[in-house]
């Protein structure tokens, strides 16, 4: 294999494993966290990784009959090569207790 088949199969890897998401993993006191890198090139924040972020949430706390309450998130920037990513960390609450 040629070199630069090499480097477009690790860039092409890097970029469909990049965009995967970590789950909901529990944290302490019943809140949750969920991390995602964001796949697309590019450099800035991605908003559709932070609403993917947000949906995975909302999917979550909806399941149980309960509603995302934001403890934090946590946005970093894609740069020069480095990818973006969005990390939020949440609580399931009943509605309208937010």
């Amino acid at each position: 294999m040629s070199f630069n088949k090499i480097i477009i199969s690790s860039f092409t890897f890097a970029i469909l494993t990049g965009c995967a998401s970590t789950g909901v993993i529990p944290m302490d006191q019943d809140s949750y966290m969920i991390g995602k890198k964001d796949g697309s090139p590019g450099l800035g924040v991605s908003l559709s990784n932070k609403a993917a972020v947000y949906a995975e949430a909302n999917t979550f706390c909806r399941s149980k009959g309960l509603e995302v309450q934001t403890l934090n998130v946590v946005t970093t920037a894609a740069a020069v090569a480095q990818l973006g990513s969005t990390e939020l960390h949440f609580k399931c609450v009943p509605p309208g207790a937010n």
